[in-house]
């Protein structure tokens, strides 16, 4: 759907807003610009398109190779738990601090306990919770027993994965959360200047491992020449994400000659670019490892985005009430959380 110029205004006018003065120093597209990437990602559309099955109302470039909770993402059914605001990684395209070891998260809902937070999917029909921060993996206890507890609580009716950089995972944890039904385990390797070592511990230990990464520009070529190690490492999906700009990483990106683009939130042109290169590269070779591009607005056709935004604000309104409600009859809600 073509951008309206007064939606275009209004975007730019947010952009403004939220860097105020520090937005002069970003580079945006200018009309020459805009013409030659445009040809550049038509080019690259049209070559994809034909070869891959298109979904999501034509914002999900392959559906055919998705992963599990992929699939359930896409479909409205998730919800992420940030069980700590910690991380032992500072990667420069991170966009948030994540330093403070905040409660277990989700939509500004705290969970106390575990079985609070299984309510919570059981109430609002989830059928994939991922676990999320942070590094999990600097929670380990608190990580496994949440698997542990929605994994006992709904079975194989509830996918389970989490996200880490690996940098804490080995042959003793990694089989502890097997145990406890984690049915797959995304690692981000450019926090780790994409060694695969810890990635290798997971291969046949967690039933589905996933590479989850944003699409760097500057390691295209890189990541190209990698991806037959990956599929060989026991890798069954690739996810790549566009890079998005927030107050927190922006004297990173910033600084790297990146080309923005305007929108609810400024995303890294280059970085869409490559990540249909990425796509284009494991077709042409065969490699037969799926990539799923994950854009910052993949939920970009309006039906589907209202879709999905209907179920958010249903349950923010719940959530808001049931944390109202809470909040009142605990022995702290007069001093704040203990």
């Amino acid at each position: 759907m073509k951008m309206s110029a007064s939606m275009r205004d209004r975007l730019i006018a947010a952009n403004q807003r939220e860097y105020g003065e520090s937005y002069e120093q970003l580079l945006f597209l200018d009309p020459s610009q805009a013409q030659r990437a445009l040809a550049h990602r038509t080019e690259l559309l049209d070559d994809l398109y034909g070869r891959v099955t298109v979904g999501n109302g034509g914002t999900k470039l392959d559906t055919t190779g998705l992963s599990p909770g992929c699939r359930i993402c896409a479909e409205g059914g998730w919800s992420c738990l940030f069980i700590t605001g910690r991380c032992n990684c500072r990667c420069f395209y991170c966009p948030t601090a994540q330093t403070e070891d905040d409660p277990p998260t989700t939509n500004a809902v705290d969970f106390r306990t575990p079985a609070d937070y299984v309510g919570y999917l059981e109430r609002f029909g989830f059928r994939g919770a991922s676990i999320s921060g942070g590094e999990p993996l600097m929670s380990p206890k608190r990580s496994l027993a949440y698997v542990r507890a929605i994994k006992k609580h709904f079975g194989d009716a509830m996918h389970v994965w989490l996200y880490t950089n690996g940098t804490l995972a080995d042959d003793d944890l990694l089989r502890q959360l097997a145990d406890a039904g984690l049915d797959e385990i995304r690692f981000d390797i450019g926090a780790t200047d994409y060694h695969l070592d810890k990635l290798r511990l997971a291969a046949g230990v967690i039933p589905t491992l996933t590479v989850e990464i944003p699409a760097i520009p500057e390691d295209l070529a890189r990541l190209k020449g990698m991806m037959g190690e990956l599929r060989d490492a026991g890798v069954m999906h690739l996810n790549l994400h566009q890079m998005r700009l927030t107050p927190h990483n922006f004297k990173h990106l910033a600084t790297r000659g990146y080309t923005f683009l305007h929108g609810e939130r400024v995303t890294v042109l280059e970085s869409e670019l490559a990540a249909l290169e990425v796509l284009q590269h494991s077709l042409d070779n065969n490699i037969g490892l799926p990539v799923n591009y994950c854009s910052f607005v993949f939920n970009g056709d309006p039906a589907d985005r209202e879709l999905q935004g209907a179920r958010h604000r249903r349950r923010t309104v719940e959530q808001g009430q049931q944390s109202r409600k809470a909040a009142s009859s605990s022995p702290t809600a007069e001093t704040g959380r203990q």
